[in-house]
């Protein structure tokens, strides 16, 4: 909920860069932080590269983990059964330590992920269509200060 609080984003998680399974989500109530980015392993048709389709299983969680290496996943990066577009990958520091950050949109809405040095997840949501106050740069100052915030707690 703290990550929410200033209304940059409509949703947040926390997951582990182990197996990219998340822990923690918001809102609590009604769990529709999970509704919001979280889906269980399901199947989706994918266009392939010779422009062909192909039902593949899409594990969310898996793609995660690939996001939190660093890595470009290759069926792209998917969150509660909806595709986004990885826009930014970079290294940065907070207070000197490591963080690894991941920016991804789609229209009107995206996600900003954080990866902390000791292996948290860090994720949040923004949607230009609850509130104008939700853009891309917010979510990200949102994010930023939780992630500072959680990583002076140790994670």
């Amino acid at each position: 909920e703290w990550l929410l609080a200033e209304g940059h984003c409509v949703a947040g998680a926390l997951a582990s860069v182990t197996d990219g399974a998340m822990y923690a989500a918001a809102p609590v109530a009604a769990d529709e932080g999970w509704g919001l980015l979280f889906k269980e392993s399901y199947k989706a048709m994918l266009a392939q590269e010779d422009g062909t389709e192909k039902e593949e299983t899409i594990d969310e969680s898996a793609i995660l983990k690939i996001v939190a290496a660093g890595n470009r996943p290759p069926q792209g990066l998917w969150i509660a059964g909806e595709k986004y577009t990885l826009t930014r990958q970079e290294e940065d520091e907070i207070d000197g330590a490591p963080v690894k950050i991941a920016v991804a949109g789609r229209p009107k809405k995206g996600v900003v992920i954080y990866i902390t040095g000791v292996g948290t997840i860090i994720v949040g949501m923004f949607d230009e269509t609850k509130s104008a106050t939700q853009t891309v740069g917010n979510c990200r100052k949102s994010v930023h200060a939780f992630t500072e915030f959680m990583m002076s707690s140790g994670y």
